[in-house]
């Protein structure tokens, strides 16, 4: 019941500010590993390897650091629940590739049972379940995504989501890299 409070609360503070976007500066790689190393007992948990591909490089966004620790906290959190049958978790951050690339990719991809295609469009609304009694056992509120999809608003991110029935899911944050937001 705490837990969806403050996730109730979250998600109402977030809605009272969407338009107003962050500027501090945040390196995401720094952000990436301090969630992978918070979530390590929640891997280990659940019997998921953690896999980081975070690169050597900074990656510089305007950004509110405790939002998007949340986001990807979020995000890895469900890959490490709904994903464990696949025992692996693959965490990438990923630079623009190309010219005038000015997007820096942040994926979270497990190897679980994957999500039907028909639940994709509706699972960042509030309390939608792609799986009832699976997600009761994980002791989820139903808010998480929807909570990601407002912080990435606020930061001018978006949330691309592909899964596969059988074959895992990946979830990747697109923000804008070094610009500010609008």
């Amino acid at each position: 019941m705490a837990r969806l409070i403050d996730d109730l609360l979250s998600l109402s503070r977030l809605e009272m500010k969407p338009y107003l976007p962050p500027d501090a500066k945040v390196d995401l790689r720094l952000v990436v590993g301090d969630v992978i190393a918070s979530l390590a007992p929640l891997a280990a948990d659940t019997g998921v390897t953690v896999e980081r591909q975070l690169g050597d490089a900074p990656l510089i966004v305007h950004g509110d650091r405790d939002e998007l620790f949340q986001v990807f906290e979020n995000l890895l959190e469900n890959a490490c629940k709904y994903g464990q049958s696949g025992g692996k978790v693959v965490v990438s951050v990923r630079r623009p590739e190309g010219e005038g690339q000015r997007e820096v990719a942040v994926g979270f991809r497990d190897f679980g049972p994957g999500i039907a295609a028909e639940h994709i469009p509706r699972i960042t609304e509030r309390f939608y379940r792609v799986d009832v009694e699976a997600s009761r056992g994980h002791k989820g509120t139903g808010l998480g995504l929807a909570i990601v999809k407002h912080i990435l608003t606020r930061h001018n991110a978006r949330l691309a989501i592909k899964s596969e029935v059988g074959k895992g899911s990946e979830f990747t944050v697109y923000l804008p890299l070094g610009a500010r937001t609008p």
